[in-house]
């Protein structure tokens, strides 16, 4: 049995230590499906992960090609979203390699908030697929998709893992079995802006930003207007800023709670001044995501 040996994951600014074990000797790399849509999973370290992908309805788009790395993890363990809490290392996913492609943009779905000795961490547990749009170089070509992912499972302790996907989609269509009710159900899950055309969608009404004193923080009043069961909140710093998790503090209202950021457990507030951070509301019902600017 490997001896466990201590490591830090840092995330920009102070973030918590949390204990992983060293990387496995060797990483499987998934062979290739022959049809183009799915490669074989590769199990390692309490998770399953392969890639997959399909022509799915994407907002104005009737037939966006959506690829989707998809991980299935071991009960009791979990992965992180793109910001991870007081502590853990969220997903990066790299595509050097890859023929044809112009762009791979991964989507988000909405996460869960963990708590833990840690303290608080937010992302997956039993099943995630990050939602990734594909745009080629010449469109109705073939794509091929070479994906070096960098992750890390997480219990008691956390394993740090890879995994090399390389997955070619054909031209001329799908050959397979669909993918694309998976993929869809992952995109639902994506936070998008507030809408302004009305639909009920969490929202934010309210916010205050407060620096300087002995109690510096921020706050925010979410409204959800299908409901408060799953709702949550998260407020990421910009870039190289890091801020503790917003964290609920009571009702204002029927479908509204009020969120705070205490300050004092960040960077130093002052730099926040002028700056944008990136507000994202969840809710069994529906998500989205916002900005705001911190005068």
């Amino acid at each position: 049995m490997p001896i466990q040996q201590p490591r830090i994951f840092v995330r920009s600014g102070a973030a918590a230590a949390i204990r992983v074990l060293p990387f496995c000797a060797g990483i499987a790399v998934a062979i290739p499906a022959v049809a183009g849509t799915a490669t074989s999973w590769i199990s390692q370290n309490h998770a399953e992960t392969r890639l997959v992908a399909d022509k799915v309805p994407w907002k104005n788009n009737e037939k966006a090609l959506v690829a989707g790395v998809q991980i299935k993890l071991d009960k009791g363990w979990k992965t992180y979203w793109r910001y991870p809490g007081d502590s853990g290392l969220p997903p990066s996913f790299h595509w050097t390699g890859s023929k044809n492609l112009k762009d791979a943009k991964v989507l988000w779905p909405a996460p869960l908030r963990f708590h833990d000795s840690a303290g608080t961490s937010i992302g997956y547990k039993n099943e995630v697929v990050f939602p990734v749009l594909i745009e080629p170089v010449n469109a109705g070509e073939p794509v091929d998709l070479n994906l070096k992912m960098e992750f890390a499972v997480c219990a008691d302790i956390c394993i740090p893992a890879e995994a090399d996907l390389k997955l070619k989609i054909g031209k001329g269509g799908f050959f397979s079995r669909s993918y694309a009710p998976l993929l869809s159900r992952y995109l639902d899950r994506v936070p998008t802006k507030e809408a302004s055309d009305g639909t009920a969608k969490p929202k934010v009404s309210h916010t205050e930003a407060e620096l300087t004193g002995k109690t510096p923080h921020l706050t925010v009043d979410a409204d959800f207007p299908k409901g408060l069961k799953g709702a949550d909140l998260f407020i990421e710093g910009p870039e190289g800023f890091y801020l503790a998790p917003a964290e609920a503090v009571g009702k204002q209202g029927d479908g509204t709670l009020r969120f705070k950021v205490d300050l004092t457990k960040g960077d130093d507030p002052k730099d926040l001044k002028g700056k944008t951070v990136t507000v994202t509301l969840v809710s069994d019902a529906g998500q989205a995501e916002t900005s705001w600017q911190i005068e």
